[in-house]
C-alpha cells in the first residue's frame, strides 16, 4: 500500500493581497503562488500540505489553491478539502480550546494562524480524523469537517534553571517547575506499574504554557496570546489503532524566545500520546500511545554542526522515566549532515541584508537552519530544495513562472504611467519607488524596490531576469533565487514520508 506524504512549509504571508502573489489580475488570490504549489504537490504525490505564517482572511487564497490542486488531478481524483485556524488561545480564562472564538491569530504585533489541505477520498491509505473540537474558521467543501487541533497539553518535567542577558553577561535569576505546569518529580508520561513492569499512559497532562512573541520577558512562558502547534491526526489504513499526529509550530522570531519556543514545543502531547480514535471521532478522555509522529515547523533558533542543541532536547533524547527523557525523534535536516544540506530558508541578500547575493552556486542562496521535521516509527523526511527543482524542471514549472514575468512588465507600465505623486524609476535592477525611509531615527527620502522580497532585495540584472522568466525557463542560480524567494516564499518545504 503506497505510503502518505506530508509536506510542512512556512509559505511567508500566505493569503496576502501582493501583485507578486496574486499575479498581475487577480486581487487577494495569490493565484501565481498557488499555481507553483500545486504544480510542486502534485509533483510530489503530497497528500497533505501544511502551511504556517497564514494570513486572518485567506478565504479566497485558499479556495483558489483548492481550484488549482483538484485541476492538476484526473477525474475521480479532484477529492482535496482545506481547513484553516489560529495560532493562540485567545484569552487566559479560556481552560480549552473549544470553538473559533477560543483560537485567535494575534500574536504580539503579527497576525498569523495554519492551515491544512488533504486528500479526502484515501481510506484505504487515511484518513484524517476530526477536531476534537470545531476551532477552523474555514472549512471547505461546506460539507467537510475540520481536522485540526490547538496544541494544550504537554508532558510533565522537572526543575529548570532560567538564565537572563544583562548587558553582556548572564545570571541565573530563578528556578521553576515544570514548564507544562506539573509538580511531580522524575515524571514521564508513561506511569511504570512496578507490579508487572509496564508502563501506562499518564491520565493527566498537564496545561504546555509558550514565550511570547514580543514585549515581554524572553523567558516568560504563558498560556494565552502565543503561537502554539497546531496539529491534525491521520488514522492510516483505516486503522483506528493506526494513528499519527502531524504537528507544525512556529516559534517566536526573536531568538531568545526563540530557544524556548523549541524547548517547550518538545514536551508536546502530540509528540508521545494522542486520543484513540472511534469511528473518525476522536475520544477526549481516552489515550493511545504513539507507533508515529511527525512535528514540524518553522523554529526560528539555527541548528549548529558542532553542537546539536540542548533547547531541542525533548525531541532527540531517548526516552526515560527522567526529566532530561525525550520522545526520540529523528531530524531533517540532520544536524550532522554539510552545512549546505541543512540550510532551510532561501535568501537574495548577503547576511547585511543589504547586498546582493551574485553567484551560480545554489548553496549561496540558502541560509538559517531553522526549519525541522521531528520524526519516528518508521517515518522519514527531508528538505526540498526549490532553486534545483526550478531548475531541473522547466516543463512542470514553466506557467508561474511566466505569469510572474507578466508581474514584472506590469511594474514596468507602472513606471512608465508614474504620476507627480508617486515618483518612480527605471534601474538595471528592475523599478524603483520614491518613499520616505527611517535612518538614523530620521526620515529620508530615498528609492526602494517595487517588487521585493522579505528583506527588500530584488533583482540584479532586470533584463536578464525578464528573459528567463519570459521563457519560463530559469538557467541560473540566481535567477532561481529571485523567483522562489520573491515570488513563492522565503522557507523551504520539509516533506514526511509516513509508511501505511
Amino acid at each position: 500500500m503506497p505510503d502518505v506524504k506530508v509536506c510542512l512549509w512556512n509559505i511567508q504571508n500566505y493569503g496576502r493581497i501582493a501583485p507578486k502573489y496574486d499575479g498581475p489580475t487577480q486581487v487577494g488570490g495569490n493565484a501565481l503562488r498557488n499555481e507553483f504549489i500545486a504544480r510542486f504537490v502534485r509533483r510530489h504525490e503530497i497528500d497533505v500540505l501544511m502551511i504556517q505564517e497564514v494570513q486572518i482572511t485567506p478565504k479566497r487564497a485558499l479556495d483558489d489553491l483548492l481550484s488549482w490542486l483538484n485541476m492538476l488531478y484526473p477525474r475521480g481524483f479532484r477529492d482535496w478539502g482545506y481547513s484553516s485556524c489560529g495560532s493562540t488561545i485567545s484569552g487566559k480564562w479560556i481552560e480549552q480550546a473549544q470553538n473559533q472564538f477560543d483560537v485567535g491569530f494575534m500574536s504580539g504585533a503579527r497576525s498569523e494562524g495554519y492551515a491544512v489541505l488533504w486528500r479526502r477520498s484515501q481510506a484505504a491509505r487515511f484518513t484524517l480524523v476530526d477536531g476534537l473540537f470545531p476551532i477552523a474558521s474555514l472549512t471547505a467543501p461546506p460539507a467537510v469537517t475540520s481536522p485540526l487541533n490547538i496544541s494544550e497539553l504537554g508532558r510533565p518535567t522537572g526543575t529548570f534553571t532560567v538564565r537572563e542577558k544583562v548587558k553582556t553577561k548572564f545570571r541565573t535569576i530563578n528556578k521553576f517547575r515544570a514548564t507544562g505546569g506539573f509538580t511531580q518529580p522524575n515524571a514521564y508520561p508513561y506511569d511504570l506499574n512496578t507490579a508487572n513492569n509496564k508502563y501506562a499512559l499518564l491520565d493527566a497532562w498537564p496545561k504546555l504554557n509558550y514565550p511570547p512573541v514580543s514585549a515581554s520577558h524572553y523567558a516568560s512562558l504563558v498560556w494565552h496570546g502565543v503561537r502554539r502547534p497546531v496539529y491534525v491526526v491521520l488514522k492510516l489504513g483505516n486503522d483506528a489503532t493506526n494513528l499519527c499526529p502531524v504537528a507544525v509550530y512556529h516559534a517566536p522570531s526573536s531568538q531568545m524566545r526563540a530557544t524556548w519556543g523549541a524547548f517547550v514545543a518538545g514536551l508536546s502531547r502530540e509528540v508521545y500520546a494522542t486520543n484513540s480514535v472511534n469511528g473518525n471521532g476522536p475520544q477526549p478522555n481516552q489515550m493511545r500511545a504513539l507507533a508515529k509522529t511527525v512535528f514540524g515547523g518553522d523554529f526560528n533558533w539555527p541548528v549548529a554542526y558542532a553542537d546539536w542543541p540542548g533547547d531541542y532536547k525533548y525531541f532527540w533524547t531517548l526516552r526515560n522515566k527522567n526529566s532530561d527523557g525525550g520522545a526520540n525523534c529523528s531530524v531533517a535536516p540532520a544536524y550532522n549532515r554539510g552545512d549546505a544540506a541543512r540550510r532551510t530558508t532561501v535568501q537574495i541578500l548577503e547576511g547585511d541584508h543589504t547586498t546582493p547575493i551574485n553567484s551560480n552556486d545554489p548553496n549561496d542562496y540558502r541560509r538559517y537552519k531553522i526549519d525541522l521535521a521531528f520524526y519516528f516509527g518508521g517515518v522519514t523526511a527531508e528538505r526540498v530544495d526549490l532553486l534545483g527543482e526550478v531548475m531541473d524542471n522547466p516543463d512542470v514549472y514553466r506557467s508561474p513562472i511566466k505569469l510572474a514575468y507578466d508581474v514584472l512588465i506590469k511594474a514596468e507600465k507602472d513606471v512608465d504611467a508614474s504620476s507627480e505623486f508617486v515618483k518612480r524609476q527605471m534601474t538595471p535592477t528592475g523599478p524603483q519607488e520614491e518613499r520616505n525611509v527611517q535612518r538614523n531615527k530620521k526620515w529620508v527620502k530615498t528609492y526602494v524596490p517595487m517588487i521585493s522580497g522579505a528583506w527588500a532585495g530584488t533583482f540584479i540584472n532586470w533584463r536578464e531576469t525578464k528573459k528567463q522568466f519570459r521563457a519560463g525557463d530559469l538557467t541560473d542560480a540566481r535567477r532561481a533565487a529571485e523567483f522562489i524567494h520573491i515570488f513563492i516564499s522565503d522557507h523551504l518545504p520539509l516533506v514526511a514520508t509516513i509508511p501505511v
